[in-house]
């Protein structure tokens, strides 16, 4: 048996580091029910007392694995991920594995998406966000920032 090892001399040993915390840390997926349906959404690292989470909602056509990991895996990120517990939220039917919907689903307005946040943070007992969009998902958080202006931060 023959065990070949790769070293590259350019890659320091926090880097390696980062990498493996970065591999580990999978997350955990939630669901909730909301009045417009299900919400799906998936939670990484612990909430720190008096901290706010990072919310996430992503554009039409992705979910937070494709519109946000490549961001939290910059290496400048890592201070935030270290402080900050995070929730991306999947609008329903983007989330990995989603069922097709029946037919005749109606799907909900982007206010209504909007209007299924306050139960993702009730599921968590979370207080306040700091809110990350991109397109529809930024439209989402501000309107839920403008009917809930006491528990967000900042978008």
């Amino acid at each position: 048996m023959v065990v070949c090892f790769c070293v590259n001399p350019c890659v320091s040993l926090q880097e390696a580091e980062l990498a493996a915390r970065i591999l580990l840390d999978q997350g955990q997926t939630h669901s909730v029910e909301t009045p417009y349906g299900s919400v799906t959404f998936t939670v990484y690292g612990t909430p720190k007392p008096k901290r706010p989470a990072i919310l996430t909602y992503h554009d039409v056509g992705l979910n937070y694995k494709s519109c946000f990991q490549p961001l939290f895996q910059f290496e400048d990120m890592q201070e935030i991920i270290q402080n900050f517990v995070r929730v991306h939220v999947d609008a329903p039917g983007m989330e990995e594995g989603a069922p097709v919907f029946p037919l005749g689903y109606q799907y909900p307005s982007l206010d209504q998406l909007a209007d299924m946040i306050p139960c993702v943070l009730q599921y968590l007992n979370f207080s306040t966000i700091i809110g990350v969009g991109v397109g529809a998902g930024a439209y989402i958080l501000a309107r839920y920032a403008l009917n809930h202006p006491d528990t967000v931060e900042g978008l």
